[in-house]
């Protein structure tokens, strides 16, 4: 393995909260790296908004296996990506009128377009059946700057073009999530602490059985059974104006097969 004096992590500081983020994120790199021989220092952000940080010492190489497994690492160049390479990417643009819809896997993304196409999205998620793209991504929760794990299918250097799919892991996802009947809150933009706080304010607590992070500053909030995700964005988005909601609903789903068949 060739190890970089410089790592580009998979993840994304909203570009107006970087300031406060940027070293609640550089403190949770020093935490992973405690108990190695190494040095972690966040060098600031790449112009899509990814992660960067200066890692030096001895165990550089077990540091960056364990930020890989935690964190993701993002490439940062065609020479880091192949086909069947697996990323942490974030939706960036929902595009019917193209058919596909918009990521960003890591800087490389800001010289090579990488996209999910709706053929993709058919075989995956719609039993090959042609489907407009902005349903898909409203009945799976896949909006703008919410992470999405996926595997590297194609790369046209002519095309400055890198094409995916879903990875099998998100679509496992997915499926739990769709089985479990629970609606939920994705919330991005900040960091956990944030959102506890306004769960706390607005008095809906109980609502709320489960906090599961999808990246730094995305969170999936598990809504107790019964309990309507719209009804909690209403009550909890006053006190939390740094954060996007979305709600993902699995009746959505079940509506969109439905109407497969």
């Amino acid at each position: 393995m060739i190890m970089k004096d410089t790592i580009v992590i998979a993840e994304r500081i909203p570009h107006f909260n970087r300031d406060l983020l940027a070293p609640l994120l550089e403190a949770r790199l020093r935490r992973l790296a405690s108990g190695l021989d190494v040095s972690v220092r966040l060098q600031g952000v790449t112009a899509n908004g990814f992660a960067r940080a200066q890692v030096q010492g001895p165990d550089t190489e077990a540091f960056e296996e364990l930020l890989k497994k935690k964190l993701g690492i993002a490439p940062s160049d065609l020479s880091d990506v192949e086909v069947n390479d697996n990323f942490k990417a974030y939706v960036t643009k929902i595009s019917p009128e193209q058919r596909r819809i918009q990521i960003d896997i890591g800087p490389i993304s800001t010289n090579f377009h990488s996209e999910i196409t709706s053929e993709a999205l058919a075989a995956q998620l719609c039993d090959g059946m042609k489907v407009p793209v902005d349903r898909v991504a409203r009945a799976y929760c896949l909006q703008e700057d919410i992470p999405v794990l996926i595997r590297v299918t194609s790369m046209d250097t002519s095309r400055r073009l890198i094409g995916a799919w879903i990875s099998d892991d998100q679509v496992a996802r997915f499926e739990q999530w769709r089985r479990e009947r629970l609606h939920r809150i994705i919330a991005v933009g900040d960091f956990q602490d944030k959102l506890r706080e306004a769960l706390r304010f607005s008095k809906v607590e109980r609502d709320v059985i489960g906090l599961e992070e999808l990246s730094s500053t995305a969170h999936s909030l598990v809504c107790k059974l019964g309990t309507d995700a719209p009804g909690i964005i209403a009550k909890i988005g006053r006190h939390i104006s740094s954060f996007k909601l979305y709600a993902f609903i699995p009746a959505r789903i079940d509506k969109l097969r439905a109407s497969l068949a």
